[in-house]
């Protein structure tokens, strides 16, 4: 009989099962990039198959020449000409960036698998609102918000550029910085292709066609596009600001709006339809000042760079910067006809920096329609805004952030200086009709704020010269208070002379500033007061004992004793009448322990100090105080009681 076989059938392999959470995972791993591992931002495809952000790849390809741009992964030889905008990869990322935070459960095994799905709005790039206004018209700035753009770990010690755009409401200014978002994805590109494909709808910054307002206050790109310059690489953000003129809006919030731009802005567009109208210069004039009057008080350089952006320009039928040149200079000289009037636009105007552009309409499809693609716009439109684009895009790096001193500032110092107006817009609720009223309620605040912090600053050294019993004791209440009182005095009078406004506001000003220097003086005086008068209680027992060398152990535990006793009864008692008490209470131990001599030493020393304390008023400010050395015994005791 031949053998049986009893081996078992082959078990058939059953793939191992995955959890919806390990599954959300490994699709978010799809759509990362390998440059910045984050999700695709405006993904692209190369030549050799492999997705990138398209900033990304932009940054990573402007280290090398034109004669070879190699894939970030496979190192594959590639053109930029041939980048192409993956509209499938980009549609997946929106898809999985909608699912929430899920919390999935294994049917077999009940184990909980959570998938972690970016839910805030800093993991991806996009567009995000810094400042808005609550429902009171009061300015409210998202500190998170502007901590990540300007403080994070590259940009903080960077130098930062920030591209502003500003003008009347519904006038295409989200449209127009959107092409200078695609612009800066794209700065290695030399030729149209950055503009994207023919019917590749708009994205970015949030915009659409129609009479309704869209913007609501600052909003900013929460990534900086990376630019060259001639002193390293330049962080440039792509800024949004509400419409001027808004009739949702009051004037008031116009004007805190602008002062935000001004702090937030290096390189401002002024974008304007068809032509410079009475009130674009009114609203030019408006924003100049307040960044004249903002930036002298926190010491930063105002308007440096100003373009004049005319949109739907038409007579005659000529655009660019040369067309535009010619038209400024016509405006500055109507301006300089009219003597007083726009003084602070005019001043703009004629400043060697500013330019203008004309601009063509941009087309009947690309207005009424609501994708804002290429294919919709007019050829003369389409060009102008692909020159102008380039323009901008070259010209960023020379304008970085600067104080008023023209240094170039940091990411982190331009947020110091943007949280600290914040802070006073915060702390100061009040409400102004005019640009020019809220420039000096924001200067006589600050000027305030920096002379009470002087103040502050003098007590704080006062008190640390004063931390030691000599030193304390060189220096009597009575005079502390006389440098106080000539410290006050001189900031009172720069506070008066520093001011501004009208007579009846200054005034009060200061007296309300006198007011709080004298209650910010009280509390120092009291706190000097105690601890002097409790060195003085202890250099009094010092004598009191000091004079005998032979004190000893008992003598130590009776002079502590007597100091815990007596520093009950120090707060209320004149700084003679405490030493007398210590002289005293010193002389009076070593007299039970160890002596007459003791006794009548400190019995002298009592009988002279208990004199002074009734012979001086300390509560009487005219009254001197004897500036007496008390740590020199010499001065207390009679030398013949010692034999």
């Amino acid at each position: 009989m031949g053998s049986k076989n009893t081996k078992p059938p082959d078990t058939p392999v059953i793939p191992a099962k995955t959890s919806s959470g390990s599954m959300i995972q490994k699709l978010k791993d799809d759509i990362m990039c390998s440059i910045c591992m984050e999700t695709f931002e405006d993904p692209v495809s190369i030549d050799c198959g492999h997705n990138f952000c398209r900033g990304c790849l932009s940054a990573y390809w402007s280290g090398y020449s034109c004669h070879g741009y190699p894939c970030p992964e496979c190192r594959y030889p590639c053109s930029p000409e041939r980048i192409k905008s993956d509209i499938r990869m980009k549609s997946l990322v929106e898809k999985i960036g909608q699912i929430p935070l899920l919390k999935l459960v294994d049917k077999e095994s009940g184990r909980a698998d959570v998938a972690e799905v970016p839910t805030t709005p800093f993991q991806l790039r996009q567009p995000v609102q810094l400042v808005g206004l609550d429902e009171n018209g009061d300015i409210c700035l998202d500190e998170e918000a502007l901590s990540h753009c300007l403080e994070q770990e590259q940009v903080k010690d960077a130098h930062v550029c920030l591209v502003s755009i500003l003008g009347e409401q519904r006038r295409g200014k989200s449209f127009l910085l959107n092409f200078l978002l695609r612009r800066f994805q794209n700065l290695v590109t030399e030729d149209d292709s950055w503009m994207g494909q023919e019917n590749e709808p708009l994205t970015g910054f949030d915009w659409r066609p129609g009479a309704a307002s869209t913007t609501k206050g600052v909003w900013i790109w929460n990534q900086p596009f990376w630019v060259p310059s001639e002193h390293g690489k330049v962080a440039v953000f792509l800024i949004d600001t509400e419409g001027s003129m808004d009739l949702e809006r009051s004037k008031e919030a116009g004007v805190k709006l602008s002062a935000f731009s001004m702090l937030l802005s290096s390189y401002q567009i002024l974008n304007l339809v068809t032509m410079m109208k009475d009130t674009d210069l009114e609203y030019l004039d408006m924003f100049v000042y307040v960044a004249k009057e903002v930036g002298r008080t926190f010491k930063l350089n105002p308007t440096q760079q100003l373009d004049v952006l005319v949109r739907d320009w038409f007579f005659p039928p000529k655009y660019g910067l040369q067309e535009g040149h010619k038209y400024l200079q016509e405006v500055r000289e109507k301006l300089q006809c009219q003597l007083g009037k726009h003084p602070h636009a005019l001043e703009a105007l004629v400043n060697v920096g500013t330019r203008c552009y004309l601009m063509p309409f941009p087309g009947k499809k690309s207005v009424t329609g609501s994708g804002g693609t290429l294919a919709d716009m007019d050829d003369d439109f389409r060009e102008c805004l692909k020159d102008y684009g380039n323009d901008v895009a070259r010209s960023a790096g020379m304008h970085v952030k600067r104080n008023e001193e023209g240094t170039a500032l940091t990411g982190a110092e331009l947020a110091s200086k943007i949280k600290k107006f914040a802070s006073v817009m915060k702390q100061h609720q009040f409400g102004f009709t005019s640009a020019t009223q809220m420039a000096i309620i924001i200067h006589n605040l600050v000027t305030l704020e920096a002379l009470r912090e002087e103040f502050a600053e003098f007590t704080r050294k006062q008190d640390q010269s004063s931390a030691t019993m000599v030193t304390t004791l060189r220096v009597t209440p009575k005079s502390m208070v006389q440098r106080l009182r000539s410290k006050q005095q001189q900031l009172v009078q720069r506070c008066e002379i520093s001011l501004q406004g009208d007579e009846p506001g200054r005034t009060d000003s200061v007296l309300q500033f006198e007011s709080h220097l004298q209650a910010d003086a009280k509390v120092f005086q009291e706190r000097y007061s105690r601890r002097y008068k409790s060195y003085a209680l202890k250099a009094g027992l010092a004598l009191g004992v000091g004079a005998i060398g032979f004190a000893g152990g008992a003598i130590g535990a009776g002079v502590a004793g007597a100091i815990l006793a007596a520093e009950a009864i120090v707060v209320g008692t004149g700084t003679a009448a405490t030493v007398a008490i210590g002289t005293a209470a010193g002389a009076g131990t070593l007299g039970l322990i160890g002596g007459g001599v003791g006794a009548s030493v400190g019995n002298r020393i009592g009988v002279r100090r208990v004199q002074e304390a009734e012979d001086l008023n300390e509560n009487d400010p005219t009254v001197e105080e004897p500036e007496d050395n008390l740590s020199d015994e010499t001065f207390l005791i009679d030398q013949r009681d010692t034999h």
